[in-house]
């Protein structure tokens, strides 16, 4: 199931970000086939010709133009030939001949084998280039207090004081992002997701995290943190993200047993969820709220400053380093610094009268789990998955179009496959109504 979402994936971006409708029609297949033969003869008598009276910049100038020519049409002939699109192309076409040799004869099988070999010796590596168009199968990675404990030190808010002023304050913030690949694990955990409340439309009834903190699983649970569960879903995601470090740092502190898979999970999820909130906002359900996410991050540099008090800061040439080295591949694990806030900021909470209330609620969230006897990583599992299911499912069908390729691809995976299970539901209920 997974892989039929990833083709789904591919196929969306095909369509609207490439001219693959174009290419993989008769009318482009002739334009392909055409032009590298044309390119070549174009060189030949080039070569042929009379050049005494061009200098030998011009002359080298046109050699390497129409070589760099032939390589790019061949390139982009064998990739079209090569594509599952020609051979869906093939199996349409009404000339039976051409379907019998390329589709029955197994003669494009052959030819994307033979095409597939080329691709794996190194002159042709050079000359293909590129990404593919297939998702790349990372998710966006942003943690709050991972991001807020590196920029308090006075040089780090220097540089992203200058940053800003350069009209460079988006790189600066996507440098405390990375990626991640999206593992086993989280794709066995979309296959969790289930489309029992879902109405004829579609659309999930209830609200992100009443079913997974429903009342059979968690009795009172939910009309205890009514009041800072959040009324808005960007809120909720901000004050939940800090209540999950705020937990697994305390359950990593006090030692409890539990499943470091599910640690796992809830620490990637969380952590995915957060990426959309500061990076593609308009792709998680109700008006963005940054302003509510700017206050958090204020309090919590607050919080940040005091905690590292003391301690030397980073020099220039050491703030330089960080600022160039990548963190794509950080990973999902917290530092020690992460954990030492984490522990501290209830605290910090107590002897503080924050405006914004969201730190609060995360506090009062994290205590309030911490106090029951049921699998409390467990139940942050559950919610966020309900989380992911419940923003894909309110997600406008054009932003997850618009943000292909920006790192929301997981959430859009987690829509088509709910679509699948609305699709679904509804041909069992229309067959059971004709019954």
């Amino acid at each position: 199931m997974w892989r039929v979402m990833e083709v789904e994936l591919s196929l969306m971006y095909d369509i609207l970000y490439t001219k693959a409708g174009v290419i993989h029609s008769w009318f482009g297949y002739c334009i392909r086939v055409i032009t590298p033969p044309a390119v070549a003869t174009s060189l030949v008598l080039f070569q042929l010709s009379s050049k005494d009276d061009y200098s030998l910049v011009d002359v080298a100038i046109t050699y390497i133009l129409l070589g760099g020519a032939l390589v790019l049409e061949t390139k982009s002939l064998l990739g079209a030939l090569g594509s599952s699109w020609a051979l869906t192309f093939l199996c349409a076409t009404q000339w039976d001949w051409l379907r019998h040799s390329a589709v029955c004869a197994g003669g494009w099988r052959q030819l994307r084998r033979a095409i597939f070999s080329l691709r794996q010796s190194w002159p042709v590596k050079v000359m293909m280039t590129g990404s593919s168009r297939r998702w790349s199968g990372t998710m966006g990675q942003h943690n709050m207090l991972w991001s807020r404990a590196r920029q308090v030190d006075p040089m780090s808010q220097r540089l992203g004081n200058l940053c800003k002023m350069l009209g460079l304050g988006k790189w600066w913030d996507k440098r405390y992002m990375w990626t991640i690949d999206v593992s086993e694990k989280v794709k066995k955990l979309a296959l969790n997701v289930t489309g029992n409340d879902m109405n004829t439309m579609g659309l999930r009834r209830t609200r992100w995290g009443e079913r997974a903190l429903n009342e059979d699983r968690y009795p009172g649970l939910l009309k205890d943190l009514e009041d800072y569960h959040g009324v808005d879903f960007h809120e909720s995601v901000i004050s939940w993200h800090i209540a999950t470090d705020l937990i697994l740092a305390k359950i990593d502190q006090r030692g409890d047993h539990v499943s470091d898979d599910h640690v796992e999970l809830v620490s990637v999820l969380s952590n995915y969820m957060m990426f959309l909130l500061v990076d593609s906002p308009d792709m998680l359900p109700g008006l963005p709220q940054n302003w509510l996410y700017e206050q958090t991050c204020t309090q919590l540099d607050e919080i940040c400053t005091k905690h590292i008090a003391g301690s030397p800061g980073n020099s220039f040439c050491t703030m330089l380093k960080n600022l160039f080295r990548p963190h794509h591949h950080r990973g999902w694990k917290p530092s020690e610094l992460e954990k030492e806030i984490a522990i501290d900021i209830p605290s910090k909470l107590k002897r503080s009268n924050f405006i914004n209330p969201r730190l609060t609620y995360a506090g009062i969230i994290a205590k309030t789990l911490l106090d029951r006897k049921e699998d409390v990583v467990y139940a942050l599992l559950l919610l966020w998955l309900n989380f992911l299911a419940y923003a894909a499912n309110r997600c406008n069908r054009e932003v997850h179009a618009r943000k292909l390729g920006s790192g929301g691809e997981l959430l859009t995976v987690f829509w088509l496959y709910q679509e699948h299970l609305h699709q679904v539901k509804e041909g069992r209920r229309k067959g059971q109504d004709l019954v």
